[in-house]
């Protein structure tokens, strides 16, 4: 009578490929959904923050680009808003400078890439999660779009210095930013004064920026 001979290679193999019961891909579902629900929004929140470092760290390194122009080549050198990358969008300010910007010099009408200015550095459109807008010390909307800055660095479309705003899509104050001018043309980040009463940035002025 031949000898049965018992292979557990056969037997591991049969009961590791019996798959999974409904009740435990339920169960790893359960807890994938858990992870997915903690993750998400955590990760959409860090995707949101790093695009709107990101349009801060642009705007004000476009600005110290402006007034290094102006002091190295000894003249006016200007940054405007422009949607189309060619020219000022102009206006009465307010407008969201999403859409880009431009730096030229500016020996002629201020504010104006005339003929004979020469077009330094083209910003097309950013990330569209925050809006940019200039604004005056006073909260004002800067006429015209522009900056320009003069041989010596200063701001010369200002006296009392200007800033950018940056409002997230939700207006929600805490996340809002700013970069300060100042009217000898330094550029900085806004910084909060509010102590421990609150966790939002100032305005030139002082105050908490308000969105929109």
């Amino acid at each position: 009578m031949p000898t049965r001979v018992h292979n557990r290679f056969t037997e591991s193999a049969a009961v590791s490929g019996r798959g999974y019961t409904l009740i435990e891909v339920m169960v790893i579902m359960g807890i994938v959904g858990v992870m997915a629900a903690v993750a998400i929004p955590g990760l959409q929140d860090s995707v949101e923050r790093n695009a709107r470092e990101s349009a801060v760290q642009d705007v004000m390194t476009a600005v110290q680009l402006t007034r290094s122009e102006a002091v190295a080549g000894a003249r006016n050198v200007s940054i405007c808003r422009s949607t189309n990358q060619t020219s000022c969008a102009g206006g009465s300010g307010g407008a969201d400078w999403n859409g880009g910007w431009i730096i030229f010099t500016d020996g002629g009408t201020a504010g104006t890439l005339g003929t004979g200015d020469t077009l330094l550095q083209v910003h097309g459109v950013g990330n569209n999660q925050s809006k940019i807008t200039l604004k005056t010390s006073a909260n004002g909307n800067f006429s015209g779009d522009y900056l320009q800055f003069d041989k010596d660095g200063f701001l010369r479309t200002s006296t009392t210095g200007a800033y950018f705003k940056f409002c997230d899509l939700d207006n929600i104050t805490t996340k809002a930013r700013a970069v300060w001018i100042s009217n000898t043309g330094r550029s900085a980040l806004a910084i909060k004064t509010g102590g421990t009463s609150n966790d939002i940035y100032n305005d030139l002025a002082g105050a908490d920026l308000v969105c929109p």
